[in-house]
This record gives structure tokens, C-alpha cells and sequence, in this order.
């Protein structure tokens, strides 16, 4: 699952595949940009020191307008490339945020009770906004700069072949010599910054936990206690981050080769001109695009990194997408009751929360109530109450026994058809933020007021909201 799940391309459709393939040869044309000028200042070059008479208008014109019509291309290829690669990662990305959360949300209640990271509400939110900004940034930034970058890095070497094949074999190893720091150094740059983000998400995660426990801070004085550990989360960051500069140094110091290809290939080029009768235009272009190929490998290759991030990240997104929930809210082969009576059984009843399967909550339990009665449990907590609600409901399946709904086991019924002919309020009721009507109306959409009115009346919560100064639509 998880080499399926590492295609960045997943949800690319028909129109997404055609945005792809224009974006692919507007980055092939954005990266001819450099070699193809540099082929047509060499013919201006060798014209100039060739000519023994004056440069004439008729000769600037003609490379000013190679040059324009270059331009041209290029702008369009760059205009291409930006909007055909942002549309579709933009697709792309919608499409995998949408099939994502729509997974977490078929997902059981026991599910989000598990203590696993890939169950955490931090990791579901987490997901669904950094790792799918990250593959979208990759789909519309990332591939195709690198794209240009290897273009113009071929393209460089094909025109310096063609200019100088002596002085292009005989640099070749110095524009291959950038290729060590730019895959070096992008690789530890990477890993440093996937160091800082961990570190800087248990910092955001201790100040995230203070703020929303506040007063159980300010109860036990924490104050202090909570800034030294926010502060111990930090240092480990400020190590880092020297750690980063102190890289990031060293990889532009490594950019000194730049000084060291030009001289030797100085060299070089004046003994193709003096001894083997090159051109001199032909030379200098030549030691140009060399340059301008090493410099092109060493800005793809960082590139290759983030699209290896984000091929990881894609893995983790369709693992979720492809995870089968235990219990289903719909498949199609439950069925559901044309009329409701309301009789409720729970038959020799046993269950224990998947956090905690050794412990049964419910051992043997037994209970019938009739239709239209009001019933009421009493016990002590833990006792299982809200856990015969929560079985009911269908947040869990016992681990044996059954549960009868006008004599019909729930499992055979369809769970979201089952769920909509309940009226559920909880102990600690959560609100959206929304209007209080809004928010009745979740359970119902279709709903008249007056059935609004009738179940705010039925939770004894009618008399307080038109008390409110916007009565059932305040927020």
C-alpha cells in the first residue's frame, strides 16, 4: 500500500494529465532559456572579432531579434509552465484533502481512541494541511523547476559540445564537481529541517496544551514551570539552526568552484584559440554554458529531495484514504425499516473500549425498553451509562451479544439511516460556530422551527436561549 500510495499523481484526471504534459514542455521550454541565448551571443561574439569593418546596424539587429523571438518563447513556455503545474496541483491537492477527510470521517469512534500517532487529532489535522500543502507545492513549484534546471543542464552541454567538444571534455569534470555539494549539503539541509519542524511542533504542542488547560495552570501556579519547558523545547531548535548556518555556509562557500572551472577553462580556451585555431566567441560561450550546466544540476538537485518528502507524505495521505473502517456507514447491503416503533433490547451484552480490550465495561448485559417508555440508568461512573448509548449508536460494536432495534440487529441496519432516527445530547455537548439554530439543525437539515423549538424543548434548553438577545440565532 504504501508504494501505491507514494504516486504523487493519484488523483490526476483526464484534464489534470493534459495540464501536466503542456506544464512538462513549458518547464522544457523555461529551461532552454539560458543555452539558446547563449548559442546566439556566440554567433554575435564570433561576428564582432571576425568582422574588419565595423559592426553594423544590419548585424545588431539580426541578433537583437533572435534574441526578442528567445524571449518570447520563453515567456510563453514560463507562462504555460506557471499556470498548467499550479492548476493541477491545485486540483490534485483539493481532490486528496477532500477523499482524506472523508476517510477520517468514515472512520469508527475507536479509531480516534487510539494513542498511535496516525490516529491523533494532531496527526489528522496535521495531515490534512502541511502534508497536503507539501505535495501540492511539490506538484506545483518543485517538479517543474526541476525540470527546467535538468533541461537547461543538458541543453548546456549539448551547445557547449557543440561550440568547443575540446574544452567542453576537458571542463566537464568541474561542472560535474557541483553536483557533490548541491546533493550533499541538500540532503543534510533536509534532514535539518525536518529536525526543526518536530522540534518546533513540541514546542507549539506545549504552548498549544497550556493555552487550552489555562486554568489548570494558572490553578497550580505552572506558569514558570510552563515557559522553562517551552523554553528547553526552543534551545534544541536554536542548536539546529546553527547546525543549518553553519551548512548553508558551507554550500556557498563551495560555490568558490565557479572561480576556480573559469580559470582553468581560461586556460584552456586560450591555448583552443591561439593553438587550434577556434573561435574565441565559440570558446567563451562554450566555458559559459559549462558553468551554466553545473550551476543548473546543482539547483535541481535539491528538488529531488522535497519530492522525495513529499512522496513520503503522499504515502501517509493514501494510507489513510485506503484504510477499510471496521464499521461502515454505508456499503450497501444494510437495510432500513420502513416504519420505527422505537423498542430497544440489548441481549447478553460484552464490551471492552479498544484502548483498554482487557477491561469489559458490559459482561452479560441485559435490557429491553419498550417502545415510547423513558428510562433512565443509574450507577456510579465507569458503570457503562454512556457506554450503552455509545453501543447504541454505534460508535462501537460489542465484542459479543446483540442489539435489537424493533427486533432488528443494528448491524444489519444502515448505520447512517440508524444514527439520523436518534436525538443525541451529550453530557458536555460540543457547539460549532455557528448559531445555536445552526446547530440543532445538524442532527436534522430539513427541520421546520417549530421542530427546532420542540427539540431545544425537549433538552430543557427552549427557556435560557430566548433569553438570549438574538435568541436561537445567536452565535
Amino acid at each position: 500500500m504504501a508504494n501505491k500510495g507514494g504516486r504523487l499523481f493519484r488523483y490526476a484526471d483526464g484534464v489534470d494529465k493534459v495540464l501536466l504534459f503542456l506544464g512538462t514542455l513549458g518547464s522544457i521550454g523555461d529551461g532552454m532559456m539560458s543555452p539558446v541565448n547563449m548559442y546566439i551571443l556566440s554567433g554575435a561574439l564570433n561576428d564582432y572579432g571576425s568582422s574588419h569593418q565595423s559592426f553594423s546596424n544590419q548585424i545588431v539587429d539580426k541578433y537583437a531579434l533572435r534574441l526578442l523571438y528567445s524571449a518570447i518563447g520563453v515567456g510563453i513556455s514560463a507562462f504555460i509552465e506557471g499556470v498548467c503545474w499550479t492548476r493541477s496541483a491545485e486540483r490534485q491537492a483539493s481532490r486528496m484533502r477532500i477523499e482524506y477527510l472523508k476517510s477520517v470521517l468514515r472512520q469508527q469512534v475507536g479509531f480516534f481512541e487510539d494513542l498511535t500517532d496516525s490516529s491523533s487529532t494532531f496527526q489528522v489535522i496535521s495531515t490534512v494541511t502541511s502534508d497536503a500543502h507539501s505535495i501540492q507545492d511539490t506538484i506545483a513549484d518543485k517538479i517543474p523547476n526541476c525540470l527546467a534546471h535538468l533541461t537547461s543542464f543538458i541543453l548546456s552541454l549539448v551547445v557547449a559540445f557543440k561550440l568547443s567538444w575540446r574544452l567542453t571534455l576537458a571542463a566537464l569534470p568541474f561542472a560535474l564537481m557541483f553536483i557533490i555539494p548541491g546533493l550533499g549539503f541538500g540532503k543534510a539541509l533536509m534532514s535539518i529541517g525536518a529536525e526543526m519542524k518536530a522540534t518546533y511542533g513540541n514546542a507549539g504542542g506545549i504552548a498549544e496544551q497550556a493555552i487550552s488547560s489555562i486554568r489548570t495552570v494558572y490553578s497550580y501556579v505552572a506558569e514558570r514551570e510552563t515557559l522553562e519547558n517551552f523554553s528547553n523545547a526552543l534551545q534544541k531548535s536554536m542548536e539546529l539552526g546553527m547546525k543549518q548556518g553553519f551548512t548553508k555556509g558551507l554550500l556557498i562557500g563551495s560555490m568558490g568552484i565557479i572561480y576556480a572551472a573559469w580559470a582553468f577553462q581560461a586556460w584552456v580556451g586560450g591555448v583552443l584559440v591561439t593553438e587550434k585555431g577556434e573561435n574565441g566567441g565559440d570558446v567563451f560561450v562554450a566555458g559559459i554554458c559549462i558553468i551554466l550546466g553545473g550551476l543548473s544540476v546543482m539547483s535541481a538537485l535539491p528538488n529531488l529531495s522535497f519530492i522525495s518528502e513529499a512522496r513520503h507524505s503522499a504515502s501517509k495521505i493514501f494510507e489513510m484514504i485506503d484504510r477499510n473502517p471496521n464499521i461502515h456507514s454505508e456499503n450497501g447491503k444494510e437495510k432500513l425499516l420502513s416504519h420505527v416503533r422505537g423498542e430497544v433490547e440489548f441481549k447478553e451484552v460484552d464490551f471492552s473500549y479498544p484502548s483498554r480490550p482487557e477491561t469489559l465495561v458490559l459482561h452479560g448485559f441485559n435490557l429491553k425498553v419498550q417502545a415510547g417508555k423513558m428510562v433512565g440508568l443509574v450507577g456510579g461512573s465507569g458503570s457503562g451509562k454512556s457506554t450503552a448509548i455509545s453501543l447504541l449508536e454505534r460508535f462501537y460494536d460489542p465484542v459479543n451479544g446483540d442489539i435489537l432495534l424493533d427486533g432488528h440487529n443494528i448491524k444489519k441496519l444502515q448505520l447512517k439511516w440508524l444514527r439520523s432516527q436518534m436525538g443525541l445530547v451529550n453530557q458536555e455537548p460540543i457547539l460549532f460556530a455557528t448559531s445555536i439554530k445552526e446547530n440543532i439543525l445538524f442532527g436534522k437539515e430539513d427541520a421546520s422551527m417549530e421542530l427546532v423549538i420542540k427539540a431545544a424543548k425537549a433538552a430543557s434548553a427552549h427557556d435560557f436561549i430566548v433569553k438570549l438577545p438574538n435568541g436561537y440565532e445567536t452565535q
